[in-house]
């Protein structure tokens, strides 16, 4: 798998490879049950037949499998280590509908098959070329199938107070990942993405999460802490010395965090092939 592939994210390539898994299944464990309820706001339920596109470390995958039971999910996704990490994980739940495959989203195997439920999550801010990879989505999209892309806009994170050095660091961090092909404000354009895509009753919500509902050390380790491995080098001690600043907003009982997820659905038509 080359950089292409990877686009702006490639878990091996962090300074602090079991930090950034730590930060993966915080991530996913922590709106798990606030995921549910947008998954099936959306559309999905039991007997449907799912892919986990891009699915990490499994916990999402495992959410998936136990709410389309007793029909299967696949999770896919570039990185062999989190596969391995997503296997002892539905190991240890004793999860019998779920299984993997490494991929790449550019060139999904056609040995997968179609699916009822196609959801990928936080994916589309790495990618350099989102309207390829939708193009090689949709064909693994059965006709009458849901797909559901789910991601942010770095335009809705706020702090209040704000800290000195939020407003640099976030903007380097959006520049180095965009000069790795990836986009922080890609939320905003999945609507648009999706009906050029030629997908069906195309509908974008957005779901705020605040400090207070995570936390503030987790709001702040999921949406900001990790962005330092996104700054170019020359910036990397000034990006430091702003996260020690914005990380004091932990023991400030008046401060705020707010962050936007953006969730898109869209309907592959029934008179489409697969």
């Amino acid at each position: 798998m080359g950089d292409h592939a990877a686009g702006s994210y490639a878990f091996g390539t962090f300074d602090e490879n079991q930090d950034e898994l730590a930060r993966l299944k915080q991530q996913a464990a922590i709106v798990s049950e606030m995921e549910g309820r947008v998954l099936r706001e959306v559309g999905l339920k039991p007997g449907m037949r799912a892919l986990d596109l891009a699915c990490g470390p499994g916990i999402v995958t495992a959410l998936l499998a136990e709410m389309v039971t007793p029909s299967e999910v696949i999770g896919v996704d570039l990185s062999e280590d989190l596969l391995h990490e997503a296997h002892a994980y539905l190991e240890s739940r004793g999860t019998r509908n779920a299984t993997f495959q490494q991929g790449d989203v550019y060139s999904l195997d056609g040995s997968l098959g179609v699916f009822d439920f196609i959801y990928t999550r936080f994916l589309f801010q790495h990618l350099a070329d989102p309207k390829l990879a939708l193009s090689k989505i949709l064909p693994r999209l059965s006709p009458g199938g849901r797909l559901c892309v789910v991601d942010i806009d770095d335009a809705w994170l706020t702090l209040h107070p704000e800290p000195a050095g939020f407003r640099a660091f976030t903007k380097r961090a959006a520049e180095g990942q965009s000069r790795s092909g990836g986009d922080r404000n890609v939320g905003r354009k999945l609507g648009g993405m999706l009906q050029e895509a030629g997908l069906e009753q195309v509908d974008v919500h957005v779901t705020t999460v605040n400090s207070q509902q995570l936390g503030m050390r987790n709001f702040l380790d999921i949406t900001t802490g990790f962005k330092k491995e996104q700054v170019s080098e020359e910036h990397s001690n000034a990006a430091g010395k702003d996260l020690e600043e914005i990380y004091k907003c932990v023991d400030m009982k008046d401060a705020w965090g707010f962050v936007a997820v953006f969730v898109a659905t869209g309907i592959k038509g029934r008179n489409e092939s697969p």
